[in-house]
Protein backbone atom coordinates (compact mmCIF):
# COMPACT_ATOMS: atom_id res chain seq x y z
CA UNK A 1 0.00 0.00 0.00
CA UNK A 2 3.05 2.20 1.04
CA UNK A 3 4.05 1.75 -3.10
CA UNK A 4 0.29 3.01 -3.96
CA UNK A 5 1.14 6.15 -1.84
CA UNK A 6 4.17 7.26 -3.22
CA UNK A 7 3.10 6.31 -6.73
CA UNK A 8 -0.27 8.82 -6.32
CA UNK A 9 2.59 11.67 -4.74
CA UNK A 10 4.75 11.06 -7.62
CA UNK A 11 1.63 11.46 -10.40
CA UNK A 12 0.23 14.63 -8.22
CA UNK A 13 4.02 16.19 -8.44
CA UNK A 14 4.55 15.67 -12.08
CA UNK A 15 1.00 17.13 -12.76
CA UNK A 16 1.86 20.44 -10.79
CA UNK A 17 5.14 20.22 -12.84
CA UNK A 18 2.75 20.53 -16.08
CA UNK A 19 0.64 23.21 -14.63
CA UNK A 20 3.96 24.98 -13.96
CA UNK A 21 4.62 24.81 -17.78
CA UNK A 22 0.99 25.47 -18.94
CA UNK A 23 0.72 28.51 -16.90
CA UNK A 24 4.29 29.81 -18.22
CA UNK A 25 2.86 29.07 -21.78
CA UNK A 26 0.28 31.73 -21.21
CA UNK A 27 2.70 34.16 -20.32
CA UNK A 28 4.46 33.47 -24.12
CA UNK A 29 2.77 35.04 -27.50
CA UNK A 30 1.20 31.64 -29.29
CA UNK A 31 2.21 29.50 -26.70
CA UNK A 32 -0.82 28.02 -26.16
CA UNK A 33 -1.62 27.53 -29.31
CA UNK A 34 1.08 24.54 -30.04
CA UNK A 35 0.18 21.55 -30.04
CA UNK A 36 2.35 20.85 -26.74
CA UNK A 37 0.06 23.78 -25.66
CA UNK A 38 -3.45 22.68 -26.49
CA UNK A 39 -2.35 19.16 -25.37
CA UNK A 40 -1.52 21.01 -21.99
CA UNK A 41 -4.59 23.49 -21.80
CA UNK A 42 -6.79 20.07 -22.01
CA UNK A 43 -4.68 18.71 -19.28
CA UNK A 44 -4.44 21.09 -16.84
CA UNK A 45 -7.21 24.04 -17.19
CA UNK A 46 -10.05 21.84 -15.92
CA UNK A 47 -8.26 21.88 -12.92
CA UNK A 48 -7.10 24.96 -12.97
CA UNK A 49 -10.10 26.37 -13.83
CA UNK A 50 -11.79 25.60 -10.60
CA UNK A 51 -9.31 28.34 -8.61
CA UNK A 52 -10.06 31.23 -11.16
CA UNK A 53 -12.64 33.35 -9.05
CA UNK A 54 -12.48 36.67 -8.31
CA UNK A 55 -11.44 37.15 -4.79
CA UNK A 56 -7.57 35.88 -5.79
CA UNK A 57 -7.32 38.34 -8.87
CA UNK A 58 -6.33 41.96 -7.98
CA UNK A 59 -7.33 43.82 -11.00
CA UNK A 60 -5.32 41.98 -13.85
CA UNK A 61 -2.82 40.37 -11.59
CA UNK A 62 -4.39 36.14 -10.82
CA UNK A 63 -3.18 34.56 -7.95
CA UNK A 64 -5.37 31.21 -8.60
CA UNK A 65 -2.39 29.68 -10.23
CA UNK A 66 -0.17 29.68 -6.83
CA UNK A 67 -3.30 28.49 -4.76
CA UNK A 68 -3.88 25.69 -6.95
CA UNK A 69 -0.13 24.52 -7.28
CA UNK A 70 -0.39 24.68 -3.46
CA UNK A 71 -3.52 22.87 -3.06
CA UNK A 72 -0.96 20.21 -5.90
CA UNK A 73 1.91 20.09 -3.43
CA UNK A 74 -0.34 19.88 0.15
CA UNK A 75 -1.75 16.31 -1.53
CA UNK A 76 2.06 15.63 -3.00
CA UNK A 77 3.18 16.13 0.30
CA UNK A 78 0.36 14.25 2.09
CA UNK A 79 0.54 11.25 -0.75
CA UNK A 80 4.60 10.91 0.22
CA UNK A 81 4.00 11.08 4.08
CA UNK A 82 1.54 8.45 4.08
CA UNK A 83 3.72 6.12 1.29
CA UNK A 84 6.97 6.86 3.94
CA UNK A 85 4.80 5.11 6.49
CA UNK A 86 4.80 8.35 9.17
CA UNK A 87 1.72 8.31 11.36
CA UNK A 88 -0.74 10.95 9.67
CA UNK A 89 -2.21 12.75 12.70
CA UNK A 90 -4.66 15.55 12.55
CA UNK A 91 -1.70 17.61 14.34
CA UNK A 92 0.52 17.10 11.26
CA UNK A 93 -2.40 17.56 8.80
CA UNK A 94 -3.11 21.04 10.38
CA UNK A 95 0.78 22.03 10.59
CA UNK A 96 0.98 20.98 6.82
CA UNK A 97 -2.28 22.77 5.55
CA UNK A 98 -1.12 25.93 7.52
CA UNK A 99 2.25 26.14 6.45
CA UNK A 100 1.21 25.34 2.82
CA UNK A 101 -1.68 28.31 3.21
CA UNK A 102 1.11 30.88 4.68
CA UNK A 103 3.54 30.44 1.98
CA UNK A 104 1.64 31.50 -0.40
CA UNK A 105 0.04 34.24 1.76
CA UNK A 106 3.33 35.19 2.30
CA UNK A 107 4.82 34.84 -1.27
CA UNK A 108 1.69 37.30 -2.52
CA UNK A 109 2.92 39.65 0.25
CA UNK A 110 6.38 39.56 -0.67
CA UNK A 111 5.31 40.02 -4.45
CA UNK A 112 3.01 42.80 -3.44
CA UNK A 113 5.71 44.86 -1.44
CA UNK A 114 8.49 44.17 -3.84
CA UNK A 115 6.01 45.39 -6.70
CA UNK A 116 5.05 48.56 -5.12
CA UNK A 117 8.88 49.45 -3.80
CA UNK A 118 9.76 49.52 -7.29
CA UNK A 119 6.99 51.68 -7.73
CA UNK A 120 7.42 53.97 -5.37
CA UNK A 121 10.94 54.41 -7.06
CA UNK A 122 10.01 54.35 -10.45
CA UNK A 123 7.37 57.02 -9.33
CA UNK A 124 9.61 59.34 -7.15
CA UNK A 125 12.43 59.42 -10.03
CA UNK A 126 9.66 60.34 -12.63
CA UNK A 127 10.45 57.64 -15.02
CA UNK A 128 7.16 56.62 -15.53
CA UNK A 129 5.43 59.91 -17.37
CA UNK A 130 3.75 58.99 -20.55
CA UNK A 131 4.72 54.81 -19.73
CA UNK A 132 2.04 52.60 -21.06
CA UNK A 133 3.50 50.20 -18.89
CA UNK A 134 3.11 52.03 -15.70
CA UNK A 135 -0.30 52.93 -16.47
CA UNK A 136 -1.25 49.06 -16.52
CA UNK A 137 0.51 48.39 -13.64
CA UNK A 138 -1.22 51.46 -11.92
CA UNK A 139 -4.42 49.88 -13.20
CA UNK A 140 -4.33 46.80 -11.26
CA UNK A 141 -2.50 48.36 -7.97
CA UNK A 142 -4.54 51.35 -7.76
CA UNK A 143 -7.21 49.25 -5.95
CA UNK A 144 -5.65 47.29 -3.38
CA UNK A 145 -3.32 51.13 -2.97
CA UNK A 146 -6.82 52.95 -1.52
CA UNK A 147 -8.26 50.40 -0.30
CA UNK A 148 -5.17 49.75 2.12
CA UNK A 149 -4.75 53.55 2.39
CA UNK A 150 -8.35 53.93 3.41
CA UNK A 151 -7.41 52.03 6.50
CA UNK A 152 -4.93 54.91 7.52
CA UNK A 153 -6.64 58.03 6.59
CA UNK A 154 -10.37 57.56 6.26
CA UNK A 155 -12.06 58.56 3.34
CA UNK A 156 -9.34 61.10 2.60
CA UNK A 157 -7.90 61.67 -0.50
CA UNK A 158 -3.75 61.15 -0.32
CA UNK A 159 -1.24 61.83 -2.38
CA UNK A 160 -0.28 58.75 -4.66
CA UNK A 161 3.22 58.66 -3.10
CA UNK A 162 2.07 58.71 0.71
CA UNK A 163 -0.45 56.04 -0.82
CA UNK A 164 1.97 53.64 -1.65
CA UNK A 165 4.13 54.45 1.22
CA UNK A 166 0.61 53.49 3.66
CA UNK A 167 0.47 50.20 1.42
CA UNK A 168 4.15 49.40 1.30
CA UNK A 169 3.66 49.77 5.57
CA UNK A 170 0.82 47.36 6.02
CA UNK A 171 2.06 44.84 3.76
CA UNK A 172 5.26 44.63 5.78
CA UNK A 173 3.65 44.61 8.80
CA UNK A 174 1.01 41.88 7.82
CA UNK A 175 4.20 39.66 6.54
CA UNK A 176 6.46 40.16 9.83
CA UNK A 177 3.34 40.14 11.95
CA UNK A 178 2.15 36.66 9.67
CA UNK A 179 5.46 35.10 10.64
CA UNK A 180 4.70 35.10 14.39
CA UNK A 181 1.12 34.25 14.24
CA UNK A 182 1.94 31.25 12.14
CA UNK A 183 4.42 29.96 14.58
CA UNK A 184 2.45 30.55 17.25
CA UNK A 185 -0.17 28.59 15.20
CA UNK A 186 2.07 26.36 14.55
CA UNK A 187 3.02 25.79 18.42
CA UNK A 188 -0.40 25.06 19.33
CA UNK A 189 -1.37 22.74 16.76
CA UNK A 190 1.45 20.72 17.72
CA UNK A 191 0.14 20.25 21.17
CA UNK A 192 -2.66 18.41 19.50
CA UNK A 193 -2.42 15.17 20.52
CA UNK A 194 -3.68 13.38 18.22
Amino acid sequence: MTYAFLIVAAAISIYALLCVVRIILTWIPGGSYTGFGRFLSALCDPYLNLFRRGWLRLGTIDFSPLVALAVLTLASILFQTLGDGTRVTLAAILILVIEIVWKVVASILLFLIVVLVIRLIVFLSGADRNSPLWAQIDASLNPLVYTITKFFTGNRLVAYKNALIFAIILLLVLRIGGVFAVGALLRICAMIPF
